[in-house]
C-alpha cells in the first residue's frame, strides 16, 4: 500500500467531508435539522467529535479504496465507493438513532440520504487522490 497516497487521499477526503458537512448542515439545511432533532439535539454540537468522527471515517474509507479498486474513472468508481460507504455507515446508525431516540424517522431518513452524497464527494476526492500519477496499490 502506498502510504503517501493514503495519507494525502485521507486529509484531502476528510477536509472535503467536512466543508461539505458544515455548508449542509449548518448552512444549506440548518433549520431542518434544528426542526428535526429538537427532541434529542444538544444546545450546541461537539464539533470537535463530530470533525473526529469524519476524519476516522475517511481514514477508513482511504485505507478500503485500494482494496476494491477494479479500474475505471476515479469519478465514477470514487462515487460509487464513498456512496456505498455512507449508506453502510448511516443508514444503519440513523434507522437505530429513530429506534432507540426521538429521531423523526423523516430527520433520519434524510441525514442518511446526504451521507450519501457526500462520503460520495469523498470517495471521488481519495479516488483522484489516489489516481494522481500511478493506480492504487492493492496490497
Amino acid at each position: 500500500m502506498n502510504k503517501t497516497k493514503m495519507l494525502y487521499a485521507w486529509l484531502a477526503g476528510a477536509v472535503g467531508m467536512v466543508i461539505l458537512g458544515v455548508i449542509w448542515h449548518r448552512f444549506i439545511m440548518g433549520g431542518f435539522y434544528a426542526e428535526q432533532g429538537a427532541a434529542i439535539s444538544r444546545d450546541e454540537p461537539n464539533m470537535l467529535f463530530v470533525v473526529f468522527a469524519i476524519f476516522v471515517l475517511a481514514l477508513l474509507m482511504s485505507y478500503a479504496f485500494p482494496i476494491g479498486y477494479k479500474g475505471g474513472s476515479p469519478v465514477t468508481e470514487g462515487l460509487r465507493f464513498g456512496a456505498f460507504m455512507g449508506l453502510v455507515a448511516f443508514l444503519p446508525f440513523n434507522l437505530i438513532l429513530h429506534g432507540v431516540y426521538n429521531a423523526t424517522l423523516v430527520g433520519v431518513l434524510v441525514d442518511a440520504a446526504w451521507h450519501v452524497v457526500e462520503q460520495g464527494v469523498g470517495g471521488v476526492i481519495i479516488a483522484l487522490v489516489y489516481q494522481s500519477g500511478a493506480a492504487p496499490e492493492s496490497s
